[in-house]
């Protein structure tokens, strides 16, 4: 059979992604898993945080497996991947954590890199001529799977099964997924680009152009798994604490992260400077803290779910008005945070073509992710912290400050390329 770029390209893309972006559906299992095991809070947050190390490391080594055989690497994405969660079930219903935490954190976590960046070159190479929205839809398909598969799970969840037998239907679904896809797959030969300078890893991961980017991604990518891994209990928190309301909220938001990815991808093929996306990410996500820091600020209510109308000197309308404000503030910042995460991914392979050219484009854009391996540990933990200890006012005011660092870094990152550009 002839192969061509929608059933060799994009539907196995899709495959792939429809699977592995189910680890950004962590939050909704968390209760239930805690519930029937009786596990400790760090089991459940050290499962998420250990699976996005290992998905950032995985594709950080996996760069060059992906740059000699897509197929191979889209075969070991279904391998890991899936073995990864049925261990997760095993290890729930046999209430053992070290096994729920190897198979969701480490396991689960290699398959989730190597997946994550093997369809996105051969997306490129195959829709040459629009780079910025080929790489944008491939790195779309990772978000796309939680708009899929957050009423899935949620339906799942509420209908009274085992957390654990959810598990196996899943690991069943992605299993066919990844098989088909790795089958399907195929990448045709790349065209020798002009100019084409072949970089040693040292040549790229030591130079400052490399450094800041890295520093701008584990920063967005830190404050945008801040919000992810904690979402439901940010909605709990603030008082939404329905099912049924939390599951379409974390749909929508995943919606918002998908277009995001897309939107302004597609939009980079018109720019001249392919980073300028960052620009608007940086500045939106700032500007929505300040604005929701303040909205706190000026509201006598910092913890919308425990001062009664008496103790703030309210009346209960006034209160109800109060906790309308705040509760909608938050969850508008939440939608423009996924919005501007799902920027920083979409962007990055068309940021990392211009920089570094097409044919090591794999092998780059997998160092580059080892950002995520960080912010995996970083973003997730720094939230569940803050939230434990502090308040929602807190974690927003947390994320100004880094987003205004982020904002300084992509300055500096422009500058360089730009020197760089008038001595060539």
């Amino acid at each position: 059979m002839k192969k061509n770029k929608w059933l060799n390209g994009l539907l196995p893309m899709f495959l792939i992604n429809f699977a592995i972006g189910a680890v950004y559906c962590w939050t909704l299992f968390k209760e239930y898993v805690n519930v029937y095991t009786g596990f400790d809070r760090w089991v459940n947050e050290w499962c998420f945080s250990l699976a996005i190390f290992c998905l950032g490391m995985s594709a950080a080594f996996g760069g060059k497996i992906v740059e000699k055989n897509p197929r191979k690497s889209a075969f070991l994405t279904f391998i890991f991947f899936t073995a990864g969660w049925l261990l997760t079930g095993l290890g729930i219903q046999f209430k053992n954590p070290w096994v729920m935490v190897f198979g969701f954190g480490i396991v689960q976590g290699i398959g989730l890199g190597l997946g994550y960046i093997t369809p996105v070159k051969t997306m490129m190479i195959w829709f040459s001529d629009r780079k910025g929205l080929a790489g944008g839809l491939s790195i779309a398909g990772f978000g796309i799977a939680g708009v899929i598969a957050n009423p899935i799970i949620g339906a799942l969840l509420e209908s009274g099964m085992a957390v654990y037998n959810v598990f196996y239907v899943l690991t069943a679904i992605y299993a066919v997924s990844l098989f088909v896809a790795s089958r399907l797959l195929y990448r045709p030969e790349v065209v020798e680009e002009k100019g084409t300078v072949y970089l040693k890893p040292t040549e790229v991961i030591f130079r400052s152009k490399f450094i800041l980017l890295w520093l701008i991604i584990f920063l967005n990518i830190s404050c945008g798994l801040a919000m992810i891994s904690q979402e439901k209990q940010v909605y709990n928190i603030i008082g939404i604490t329905s099912m049924a309301i939390v599951v379409l909220y974390c749909s929508f938001n995943a919606i918002s992260n998908v277009i995001g990815r897309i939107v302004l991808a597609a939009w980079q093929d018109k720019l001249k400077q392919k980073h300028v996306p960052y620009y608007v990410m940086a500045v939106s996500s700032l500007a929505s803290c300040f604005i929701v820091y303040l909205i706190y600020q000026f509201n006598s209510i910092k913890k919308p779910y425990l001062p009664l109308p008496e103790e703030v000197g309210y009346g209960l309308r006034s209160l109800t008005q109060e906790i309308f404000i705040v509760t909608l503030a938050s969850v508008v910042l939440i939608f423009i945070i996924q919005f501007f995460f799902g920027v920083g991914f979409g962007c990055l392979p068309n940021i990392l073509h211009q920089n570094y050219g097409l044919h090591q484009l794999s092998t780059v854009h997998g160092f580059a992710l080892s950002a995520w391996a960080i912010a995996g540990l970083v973003g997730n933990q720094v939230s569940s912290y803050i939230l434990a200890n502090f308040t929602t006012q807190t974690l927003f005011s947390t994320l100004g400050v880094m987003y205004s660092v982020m904002l300084v870094l992509i300055i500096l990152f422009a500058r360089v390329v730009k020197k760089e550009k008038q001595f060539a």
